[in-house]
């Protein structure tokens, strides 16, 4: 059997290579960046070396932005590679670098989550399951509000999946068009989607229950263009990313003067 060529298999990736996944790898890569550095004892003769409190945090900060670079340049290269000799040739692949920052960027928001709880409690696995609860209340109350109440308006500031859009009509069924999420998480084909679709719509679909709580009619909760979507997705994951690591700076700098008193 002959598989059909796929010449948008490398920006599906970008698509589909979200969520859960992120945040794994967000968890894997900083878990032990500070906190690992208490339990151990470590940070006690790190701090003995003539190097600044800022130095030391802008180090760990920077080398876990640069492993996730590396893991993800790795995988687009595998993706990349796979699919020109599986799938066929592809389109836009100089948009991939593109996707590359933006899934980089994504993976660092929760990653800077998981800085701030370790920097806080010490303990890496304080780390790693306190950001799988935020993680996982972010997902949940996600769904409900957005398939449910159609208040996709709340998740276009959360972290995460955010509400899904779809280039179709939310009143046909089968929907037609093209169907994504919106959040940070995937922020890489968002990207890539700013470039290629700019002035595409992307409609927000809710449900309306009817008497008893039956399922009723499926209604358009908002619609919003593919650039306000994909900027408002890029400004939120700067906001956050920005929030998190000052806060854990702070607390860095604070639990180091505990430490050294």
């Amino acid at each position: 059997m002959t598989l059909a060529p796929n010449p948008d298999a490398v920006s599906g990736f970008f698509n589909t290579f979200s969520g859960i996944f992120i945040f794994l790898i967000a968890v894997a890569t900083t878990m032990n960046t500070i906190s690992g550095e208490f339990e151990t004892g470590s940070i006690t003769p790190l701090l003995t070396k003539p190097v600044s409190k800022n130095t030391v945090f802008l180090g760990k900060i920077v080398a876990s932005f640069l492993t996730l670079i590396a893991i993800y340049a790795f995988l687009t290269v595998y993706v990349i590679v796979g699919s020109v000799v599986i799938e066929g040739s592809q389109n836009n692949l100089l948009l991939a670098p593109l996707g590359l920052f933006g899934l980089t960027l994504a993976t660092m928001v929760w990653a800077s989550m998981v800085i701030l709880l370790g920097t806080l409690s010490k303990s890496s696995l304080v780390a790693a399951l306190g950001s799988f609860g935020v993680f996982i209340g972010v997902t949940i109350v996600g769904t409900i509000l957005s398939s449910v109440y159609g208040q996709t308006s709340v998740l276009f500031y959360a972290p995460g999946g955010g509400a899904n859009g779809s280039t179709g009509s939310c009143e046909t069924f089968p929907r037609s068009g093209t169907n994504f999420a919106t959040g940070t998480d995937n922020l890489g084909y968002l990207l890539i989607q700013l470039v290629l679709n700019p002035s595409a719509v992307l409609n927000f679909c809710g449900v309306r229950f009817g008497p008893g709580g039956r399922e009723g009619e499926i209604f358009t909760a908002s619609s919003d263009t593919v650039a306000t979507v994909a900027l408002r997705a890029l400004a939120v994951a700067i906001v956050y990313l920005a929030a998190l690591l000052v806060v854990s700076w702070y607390a860095f700098r604070r639990s180091q003067i505990v430490e050294s008193a």
